[in-house]
């Protein structure tokens, strides 16, 4: 298992697919995302449970009426993304009614009829979490659950086995969190207590790392038919027993490393949620504050305005410009809200998308000295296009502050997609000269391991 999970995930899919991800607010698809997404066309659309009348996925951002009939809303999606192959997990099953799964299953015959290739991820034992009375949870092993096995049997009724694709697996354990669905590894973590609510407590039943299926799942997407996940190194336990021994030594490291990773603080983290009690926007304003200590009266003296890369530098120059007494400018924007970049591997289709994203308002700049912040260098592609317009706008100057320390190492645990780092090929000096720049400016390391471990997000090692 060790082998397969650090290597580098495998990717086969021909270049015409384009993907529609139904349900991108569970656990599994949540990751499924973050990785398909660092190759290929992905559009991900969540379910919106508190919404009565919604139960397909949220695209009130494309400006469509929410109550528009499946059928229609179905075929603007295709229409506009151009979209051969849906995917889906059966986690959404956990939160249907009958009602709802009815419907559901109209939506899917709807995308059958449109000659879209179906992938269908069927997990047998998805573990389900409920809240109960004095904040005790609920554990339920959905393989034992009538209802449950039944929705998955009439899914498969609708799948071609000669066009479709079916991927079979028993359990998953993933860092990523779901504001609609608890992670297992929080019971772990925090101790919680919780209650076995199964008619078999007993039954025995493996866990898998999220990528791990998901790398096996990329590497045989071509194919159709009905495919089992399976591994001789996966993690079997007893319902019973979870809080004891939930996943083998080899897999718990490498997911809890995923989940303390500072990374998800610096940038996969919205800045309203709430970490050790204080916002991640919090925590990126005080890594802006810290800054402000390397930096020299010299240039201090000379910044005219602090500009953050929209969105990602916004909370670190705002902690910056209080921190030095100057005016914070938001003079870059999106020109659409297309979604983020970080994931996208490929650095051709990256600039297109970045050139595609960032606007400058002009006037804003023109004839200042310029800090520039954003929360990292990793391959350094949008800090140059940011560089490139600033220049055309006719800035006296420009300053880099960057509230990370330089980025030497990739991440052997798939945090970041598999690119190469700046830091690899050029030195400090040639990364200056790179970006045409007065000067960067890193966080120092020592005060980015304070501010990531008070927060909770322990993993420092390719910052080091």
């Amino acid at each position: 298992m060790k082998k397969t999970i650090d290597n580098d995930i495998n990717l086969f899919l021909p270049r015409n697919y384009n993907f529609l991800l139904l349900g991108g607010n569970f656990l599994l698809a949540k990751r499924l995302y973050e990785i398909t997404k660092r190759q290929f066309e992905v559009k991900r659309f969540d379910y919106d449970f508190n919404n009565e009348e919604e139960y397909f996925p949220c695209i009130e951002s494309l400006g469509f009426d929410i109550l528009i009939e499946p059928a229609k809303k179905i075929q603007t999606l295709i229409d506009l993304y151009n979209s051969n192959v849906l995917i889906f997990t059966s986690e959404i099953f956990l939160l249907l009614n009958d009602k709802k799964f009815d419907e559901f299953l109209e939506v899917i015959k709807h995308f059958k009829q449109k000659n879209i290739k179906l992938i269908f991820i069927s997990i047998s034992n998805p573990i389900h979490i409920c809240k109960k009375e004095n904040n005790n949870l609920e554990l339920s092993n959905m393989y034992s659950k009538k209802w449950y096995i039944k929705r998955i049997f009439d899914i498969k009724k609708i799948l071609d086995i000669s066009k479709d694709l079916i991927f079979e697996c028993s359990s998953y354990a993933t860092y990523v969190k779901s504001n609609i669905q608890s992670n297992i590894l929080d019971i772990l973590s925090e101790g919680k207590v919780f209650d076995i609510c199964s008619e078999d407590a007993d039954i025995r039943f493996d866990i898998y790392p999220a990528d791990y299926l998901i790398n096996f799942i990329i590497e045989n997407i071509n194919d159709v038919g009905e495919k089992k996940i399976e591994d001789s190194n996966s993690s079997k336990i007893n319902l019973s027993l979870i809080n004891q021994n939930i996943l083998n030594d080899d897999i718990f490291k490498y997911i809890q490393i995923q989940s303390n990773c500072s990374v998800n603080l610096i940038y996969r983290k919205k800045p309203n949620e709430i970490e050790n009690q204080k916002s991640v926007a919090n925590w990126r304003f005080e890594l802006g504050c810290m800054l402000s200590s390397n930096v020299s009266d010299k240039i201090k003296e000379n910044i005219d305005i602090i500009v953050p890369v929209p969105e990602t530098g916004k909370y670190y120059a705002q902690g910056l410009a209080q921190s030095l007494g100057k005016t914070y400018v938001e003079a870059f924007y999106k020109k659409f809200d297309i979604g983020r970049s970080f994931d996208i591997s490929n650095t051709g289709k990256r600039q297109i998308f970045l050139d595609s994203k960032l606007g400058l308002l002009e006037d804003l700049v023109k004839d200042k000295v310029v800090a520039i912040v954003d929360e990292a260098i990793f391959t350094g592609q949008t800090l140059y296009l940011v560089q490139k317009l600033l220049r055309q706008s006719e800035v006296k100057k420009i300053y880099f502050f960057i509230a990370s320390p330089q980025c030497s190492k990739k991440c052997q645990f798939n945090m970041m997609p598999q690119r190469d780092l700046l830091s690899n090929s050029k030195t400090i000096e040639e990364i200056n000269k790179y970006f045409n720049t007065e000067g960067i400016i890193f966080q120092d390391f020592n005060n980015y391991k304070n501010i990531t471990n008070s927060s909770g997000f322990t993993c420092t090692r390719c910052f080091e």
